[in-house]
């Protein structure tokens, strides 16, 4: 396997070996490198004190100095440097009480949580591996370092991030850990639903979102989805063929409360959606993406131009994915343009023409709307101009204006 790291990574490594101390890229980027995948970020760990890293460059920020972390800013690489460490124990499932540095390389990787994981690599030295991390990427394996229990009991949040991880391409849990995380699952709650929340994104967003269903096999749905007794198989059948989706975060979140709570999915969905701190745009696109769901009964060219009209073209396409799936494979969008179409007329165009004024031009605009839908030819402003003129002139318009 060859390692390419970026110049300005060996350039740190090597400015710390010039100082007479150890630095390697360790963790996710060695992992990633391995697995054919681009490092989003790197990691550099070392036995060089934060102080004598603070004094090696120019540029550096104090992050975690506390647990030996020092941020170095080398052109246009922004990377956290931090000294071998170990850890005593976690009282509160989430953080070690305290942290000391450590005397080895090995002993600063035997505290991490996956064998894939505990991976560090030099430009000399090559791969450092003492738990045996490359075999298991060979065999796709999801593995803790040492005890799974004492892992997760350390840090309730692994849990979910082995899970994460098994949705990489072809991997999957260990039965160990698998067995680990059924017992450990309610130490899950000693974690900030802003972090659970993160981790449930990156699964939903992975090439193999339906590993969201080893929440339920293992218990974990109980803190993170509280109220879905079960994952529809529907769910899963929709996931398992990764579907090219604009945003795959928002159409699993609606399918899962869709399939979840047939009665009152949009209802349970923010009450769920709001105890994992969702942000409020993503409550509001999960929310216009059930209604979609559910507003539609006959999806006629008509319907679909109403629906994109009114959804944009995402959610409607989202919409007619799922109802075509469940409908035998049935495609409701076919030849048809999945853009809005909405009357070319203004409000001030009704009132200048004396039409209708005050709330009288949105329920104008609205039955207007209705004909373009029907018919998108008749959207042209001499035409709906026509339209409404003669809906001015029936008895129902005068009624409602008298009313």
């Amino acid at each position: 396997m060859k390692f390419i790291l970026p110049k300005n990574i060996c350039s740190i490594i090597s400015t710390i070996n010039e100082h007479g101390c150890l630095a390697h890229v360790v963790g996710g980027c060695v992992r990633d490198m391995l697995i054919g995948k681009v490092p989003d970020d790197w990691d550099i760990t070392t036995n060089a004190l934060p102080q004598q890293i603070k004094a090696m460059f120019q540029r550096t920020y104090d992050t975690g100095i506390k647990h030996g972390t020092v941020t170095v800013h080398y052109g246009e690489s922004v990377v956290e440097v931090t000294t071998w460490r170990s850890e005593t124990q976690y009282t509160d499932h989430r953080r070690p009480d305290s942290v000391y540095f450590a005397k080895s390389l090995a002993e600063d990787l035997s505290r991490r949580d996956f064998t894939i994981n505990a991976l560090a690599y030099h430009p000399v030295e090559g791969l450092i591996d003492p738990f045996n991390g490359l075999n298991d990427i060979h065999l796709r394996m999801i593995r803790c370092v040492g005890d799974p229990v004492k892992r997760f009991s350390e840090d309730a949040l692994r849990m979910l991030r082995a899970i994460r991880f098994s949705a990489l391409p072809g991997f999957q849990l260990e039965e160990k850990t698998l067995a680990a995380i059924r017992k450990q699952w309610r130490d899950l709650a000693y974690v900030s639903m802003e972090r659970i929340q993160a981790e449930v994104n990156k699964i939903l967003e992975s090439e193999c979102p339906e590993k969201l269903a080893l929440l339920w096999e293992t218990g974990l749905d109980k803190i993170i989805f509280p109220g879905i007794g079960a994952l529809s198989g529907k769910w899963t059948s929709f996931a398992e063929k990764h579907m090219l989706l604009a945003d795959k975060k928002i159409f699993y979140l609606s399918l899962l409360f869709y399939t979840g709570f047939p009665n009152h999915a949009e209802d349970c969905g923010k009450v769920l959606l709001k105890r994992l701190r969702y942000d409020n745009l993503t409550i509001r696109e999960v929310t216009a993406q059930l209604r979609s769901f559910g507003r539609f009964g006959t999806f006629s060219p008509r319907n679909i131009r109403k629906m994109v009209s009114e959804f944009g073209e995402a959610t409607a396409k989202n919409t007619l994915l799922v109802m075509s799936e469940l409908s035998g494979g049935r495609n409701y969008a076919e030849n048809i343009k999945l853009v809005a179409t909405k009357p070319v007329l203004s409000g001030n165009h009704l009132r200048n023409e004396g039409l209708c004024s005050g709330k009288d031009i949105g329920v104008m605009l609205s039955l207007l709307a209705l004909c373009v839908y029907e018919k998108p030819e008749l959207n042209d402003t001499a035409i709906l101009t026509k339209l409404a003129k003669n809906i001015s002139a029936l008895p129902f318009w005068k009624n409602q204006g008298e009313s």
